[in-house]
Order: structure tokens, then C-alpha cells, then sequence
């Protein structure tokens, strides 16, 4: 594998898919009443301990989906790098890398702006917004990377 044939484009690209992947681990949501009702009546459960409830971006398709698309934008990346592996595509790879990434980032988007139901209850957590910033990284990698003389 010859990592110097990866320009500075690409290492956003492969960024941005290893960021994507490890926000699937953070919080995405989090039951916000459920914590203001036990805050305001402790008294009344008295020792009992129930723990937070939290959603990461594995209980959703669309954010695995959306990891997916980056990790075969990372592919389309590394490919390249590899010496016996002859690889054309139709489009150039900045282009198919930009595509991937912006499919991603309206999965991820979706994600943000969909809340599991009911609405009222959840509140979103730092994840959905990272891996909505990984996204665009790959989206915007790929668009740099198209935008580069040849």
C-alpha cells in the first residue's frame, strides 16, 4: 500500500469516514422527560436507580447507511494506493467520493432533523451532530479532490 499517492483531499475523505464511524458510538439521542420527571419527584421512587436512556447511531438504518456511503467513498480512496489493483470508474473519484458523501450527509441530515417519536421526549446528543460534520468532510473532500489539476 503507497500512501504517498493520497493527496491531502483524500486524507479528508478517509477523516471523515473514521470520525463517521465512531460517532455511530456516541449519543445520538437521549430521553430528556424521563430525567426532568424523576429530578422533580425523587421522593416518590425512593432508592430505586433507573438508568438514562440513550440512542446511538447504530439503532438507526439511516445512520449506518449513511457510514456505509463513507466507507466505500474511503474504498474508492484507497484503491488507488493498492499497486496490482487496476481500478477505473465512470466518473473521476473526486466526483464519486462528493456524491457519496453528500448522500450521507441528507441521510444524516434526516437524522437530525427526524426524532424518534415521540418528538417531545428525545433530545438529540453531540454524535448526530459530529457525524453530520464527518459527512460534509467527506462530501467536501471529494468535491476538492474533483477540483484539483489533474
Amino acid at each position: 500500500m503507497d500512501t504517498s499517492k493520497l493527496s491531502r483531499y483524500d486524507w479528508v475523505v478517509l477523516g471523515g469516514m473514521v470520525v463517521m464511524f465512531f460517532t455511530l458510538f456516541f449519543t445520538w439521542y437521549h430521553v430528556e422527560n424521563l430525567q426532568r420527571f424523576l429530578n422533580e419527584a425523587p421522593q416518590s421512587f425512593g432508592n430505586v436507580v433507573i438508568p438514562s436512556v440513550t440512542l446511538s447511531g447504530w439503532h438507526f438504518f439511516a445512520a449506518v447507511l449513511a457510514w456505509l456511503l463513507t466507507l466505500v467513498a474511503a474504498g474508492v480512496v484507497l484503491m488507488k494506493t493498492l499497486p496490482s489493483v487496476t481500478f477505473r470508474l465512470p466518473v473521476p473519484e473526486g466526483v464519486a467520493g462528493m456524491v457519496l458523501g453528500a448522500i450521507a450527509f441528507v441521510l444524516v441530515l434526516y437524522r437530525v432533523i427526524a426524532v424518534p417519536a415521540p418528538a417531545d421526549a428525545f433530545g438529540r446528543g453531540a454524535g448526530v451532530f459530529i457525524a453530520l460534520l464527518a459527512t460534509l468532510a467527506v462530501a467536501v473532500g471529494g468535491f476538492l479532490k474533483n477540483a484539483e489539476p489533474r
